[in-house]
């Protein structure tokens, strides 16, 4: 006989205990969905593989979009090996619809850490046909062009990503991204890259246009393989994309930035609401001289992150900068170039007669 309320009280607690242990145990084995995995486009790059081994230190699954299946087996071997099965090589390339499509189908976010060196050539680089935005499709470039990997390709992995419910996608273009046409540095990098900057200006504007999937557009500066002092360097974050040259920064952090936007376990990129374009570099004690102040910067990618997303910003709000912006500027950077060289020359052409006694 139980007398005591507390005994009571526990006769009754394992009676209901006893009479639910069925249901617990249910909960219990019950199969969890599987963890869909992150696609790294570029994965075999060199901020590509940083974004590999920080998805495998997280347990998170990955796949790996490679053009060649060897190299991306090379290049990803200690990742492969500190996460058995988390790493998966897909063979793809971000100009190839079909490829593209395959893997990022089941996907929770991609990872757009790709880019292209294509250097360009003086015919293009000197006539004003060449200059308009729609240029290399008409006049025969090769997939490599950054019309096609960083314009072009940017229009499919929107369509792919809208099609299979990818949540979010994450962009590495460059800080250069952001100045006017007219900066010298913009019309530097354009002249000699195949104007990479401006087709990167128009990716971003594509994948901004999407009302379904996030964007998150980072804008790197000048990257570095060197390792982070977090006591000296730290790591600043800016939604406005305000950051002042100079503006080095580490590839293991953008690799890192890059990863928490994508996965976002806290919810909060998510939380914004809507596209982020975000700047970033070290600030402090960085070789070979010092930018900006410490204190404008956390010792965490993952605090900077927050930071900057309570500072809030521009948040991918730019304003589209029509082509014949750059086409202009180009024009008068390249033929005032040419002007002054030649004239310059015909100087020098014209006192060397005289000293010759002609």
């Amino acid at each position: 006989m139980i007398s005591s309320p507390l005994s009571r009280s526990l006769f009754l607690l394992l009676f209901l205990l006893l009479l639910n242990l069925p249901s617990i145990l249910c909960l219990s084995i019950a199969p969890q969905p599987p963890i869909k995995p992150v696609l790294i486009v570029g994965a075999t790059g060199r901020v590509g593989r940083l974004a590999v081994s920080s998805l495998v230190s997280q347990g998170i699954p990955c796949r790996a979009m490679c053009r060649n299946i060897d190299r991306g087996r090379k290049v990803l071997r200690e990742p492969m090996k500190a996460g058995p099965g988390l790493v998966t090589l897909v063979k793809g390339d971000v100009t190839d619809t079909e490829s593209l499509r395959n893997a990022i189908m089941g996907t929770r976010a991609v990872l757009l850490l790709h880019g292209t060196l294509h250097p360009t050539p003086i015919h293009a680089l000197l006539l004003p046909i060449y200059w308009s935005t729609h240029a290399p499709l008409t006049l025969g470039a090769s997939k490599s062009h950054p019309y096609f990997t960083n314009y072009i390709a940017m229009q499919d992995v929107v369509s792919c990503c809208e099609k299979y419910g990818v949540e979010r996608v994450v962009r590495l273009t460059g800080l250069s991204c952001g100045l006017s046409p007219w900066n010298p540095v913009s019309v530097l990098f354009n002249a000699l890259l195949s104007f990479s900057g401006r087709y990167h200006r128009l990716g971003e504007e594509v994948l901004r246009s999407s009302g379904s999937v996030q964007a998150v557009v980072l804008r790197p500066g000048g990257l570095s393989d060197g390792v982070r002092d977090g006591e000296k360097t730290r790591v600043q974050l800016d939604l406005a994309c305000e950051i002042p040259p100079p503006a080095r920064v580490g590839r293991a952090d953008v690799a890192d930035a890059a990863v928490l936007a994508g996965v976002d376990g806290s919810g909060l990129i998510s939380g914004v609401g809507e596209h982020v374009t975000a700047a970033v570099r070290w600030v402090g004690d960085v070789e070979p001289r010092g930018q900006g102040n410490l204190e404008e910067g956390e010792k965490t990618v993952g605090e900077a992150w927050r930071k900057a997303v309570e500072r809030g910003g521009g948040r991918g709000t730019e304003k589209r900068q029509g082509g014949w912006k750059f086409a202009l500027a180009h024009g008068i950077y390249v033929y005032g170039l040419l002007a002054a060289v030649v004239k310059i020359a015909l100087k020098v052409g014209g006192l060397g007669m005289r000293l010759a006694g002609f």
